[in-house]
């Protein structure tokens, strides 16, 4: 009996068009603040860092009230309105198209439309988010993704063009009747083990993009020389896309165990086992035709951007040898793959909707194709959605190398643009963080002088209190003369000095001791401010003054 092995290979995964492997989890525009061309997405705690504490009692008053339409357009607009604050805490950074940044100014925080009855239909400007790590918002290709890709060419290599035995065969009998299997210890996948494909690209490059997908018509239908658009032409849909053309970009792990001489009734078919040439060969035998032929179609039709698909040609050239000695695959994963790379050659058999009211029909193939777009109506310069290429080499040794020509033309295509958006999100969110850095120093010393004030207050308050009521006239007076002082008022005629004046007069009859000491000092300091009364009246005063000190 043989050793139990495992044939490990390191996978470095090149995505040659956008990609979209979808989480069911959307960015609403509670989460992420568009600004120019940059999509800046923050957590609901960075926001809380963010804003300002005046912003964050508006935004609890604001969420203070009943779930309805309008609660989302103002938490919209709330955000919005505080998008440099949120910038300057934003964890992640994207590009956006200009298409997709006109679309969030013109709605976002607005309605977008009105139902008959009155009802307000608000516009979420969602983004379905692809699979990303969480800290780095660097962008997964998982496992179970390209395992599940691998596994549509070897079921298409066993079928071998074969039509289904049974008219209504499921497409899970189908499977477990290709791979000879009932239980899953019997599936011939379970031999491989597939790890997620992370990211390791510069963290000067952005991580992903946000790009719309169309759908378009493979085939021209005319009416009277016109062509006739699709009834789904209208339709989009707000993708965020691992970018295109990325040398090498993801790294991950195939491994294959190795059976061979063992028996247990809990192995998979003998004739079932494949080596890692045979998986690459059942993958380019399935894939390479399907995108061979969508390249032909779609450039026939006008709609594929001819830098891209001379991009991709000139790599998969440079890489045939490796694909013909099966050291290298291509694969489709994600959204909007096409109904051709998921389904086999053979038993292929596509739902067609027909117009309302007719019953729909099957054919090989679909009868429109949804296109990664920069606009809605952009009906050029589009590209395929999902295509990869896979390489490997062996754990321990080096992965292969590109010729520097061909990284660097690749790199100039997408480089020049990242480089100069990192330069500018970066300033930007410095420059944005300094401001905020200024803004929160503020705030704090506004909060420490009025916490000192409030404990001036406090001690004045507490003073007042056991003060007699001689003193808290002598207290006002002092208050009242510290006040024109500040503001320059000298009026003999004023405010003050009638209080002044209704005080001695009160002291004149009633006070007695110290206090009238202090009385008198203060009378002579506030008239050497504000002057003294009228030559007939001056005297007066100041022997009213010596008569209440004489009290003392």
């Amino acid at each position: 009996m043989s050793e139990h092995r495992h044939d490990v290979r390191q996978l470095a995964i090149t995505a040659l068009s956008p990609v979209h492997i979808g989480t069911g989890e959307d960015l609403e525009p509670t989460g992420y603040v568009i600004e120019g061309e940059d999509l800046y997405r923050f957590s609901p705690e960075a926001a809380l860092r963010a804003l300002p504490a005046a912003a964050r009692e508006e935004l609890t008053k604001v969420l203070g009230a009943a779930p309805s339409v309008q609660l989302i357009k103002q938490v919209q607009a709330f955000f919005h309105r505080h998008c440099e604050a949120l910038i300057a805490e934003a964890e992640h950074a994207m590009p956006v198209l200009p298409s997709i940044a006109a679309e969030y100014q013109q709605r976002v925080g607005k309605t977008a439309q009105r139902e008959e009855n009155g009802r307000e239909i608000i516009n979420q400007l969602a983004i379905a988010r692809t699979y990303a790590d969480v800290a780095s918002g660097r962008p997964i290709l998982p496992g179970s993704s390209l395992k599940g890709a691998m596994r549509t060419a070897l079921l298409d290599l066993v079928n071998d063009g074969k039509s289904l035995q049974k008219r209504r065969e499921s497409n899970r009998d189908l499977q477990q009747r290709l791979f000879r299997y009932k239980q899953f210890d019997l599936d011939p996948m379970r031999l491989v083990q597939i790890g997620d494909a992370r990211d390791l690209s510069p963290d000067e490059t952005y991580a992903t993009e946000v790009r719309y997908a169309v759908n378009r018509k493979r085939q021209p239908v005319l009416k009277d020389g016109r062509e006739i658009p699709a009834q789904a032409e209208n339709l989009r849909q707000v993708l965020e896309c691992v970018p295109p053309l990325r040398p090498q970009a993801f790294i991950g792990q195939l491994g294959i165990q190795d059976v061979a001489g063992l028996s247990s009734p809990k192995l998979p078919d003998a004739r079932l086992r494949w080596s890692f040439a045979d998986i690459a060969a059942a993958c380019n035998q399935f894939y390479q035709p399907i995108l061979e032929r969508e390249v032909l179609e779609l450039r026939s039709r006008g709609y594929l951007s001819a830098t891209w698909v001379d991009a991709v040609q000139q790599l998969l050239t440079d890489r045939q040898s490796a694909l013909q000695t099966n050291q290298a695959f291509l694969l489709r994963v994600g959204r909007h793959s096409g109904a051709e790379s998921v389904t086999l050659n053979g038993v292929r058999s596509i739902k067609i909707m027909g117009a309302k009211g007719e019953r729909p029909t099957f054919m090989e193939a679909a009868k429109t194709v949804w296109l990664a777009a920069g606009d809605i109506q952009q009906r050029a310069e589009l590209l395929p959605f999902g295509w990869v290429l896979v390489e490997s080499a062996p754990v321990g040794q080096p992965l292969p190398s590109w010729p520097a020509a061909l990284r660097e033309g690749l790199a100039e295509q997408a480089g020049i643009a990242s480089n100069h958006w990192y330069q500018r999100t970066s300033e930007r969110r410095a420059a944005l963080r300094t401001l905020a850095a200024e803004r929160k120093a503020r705030e704090r010393q506004r909060a420490e002088e009025a916490a000192r004030e409030a404990q001036a207050e406090q001690a004045k308050a507490e003073r007042l209190a056991n003060l007699s009521a001689e003193a808290l006239k002598l207290e006002e007076l002092r208050e009242r003369l510290d006040q024109d002082r500040a503001a320059g008022r000298k009026e003999k005629g004023g405010e003050l000095a009638n209080q002044l004046l209704e005080v001695l007069k009160v002291a004149e009859q009633q006070w007695s001791g110290p206090v009238c000491s202090e009385l008198a000092d203060l009378a002579e300091e506030i008239h050497g401010f504000i002057g003294w009364p009228a030559k007939q009246k001056k005297q007066a005063r100041k022997d009213l003054i010596a008569a209440i000190r004489a009290k003392a």
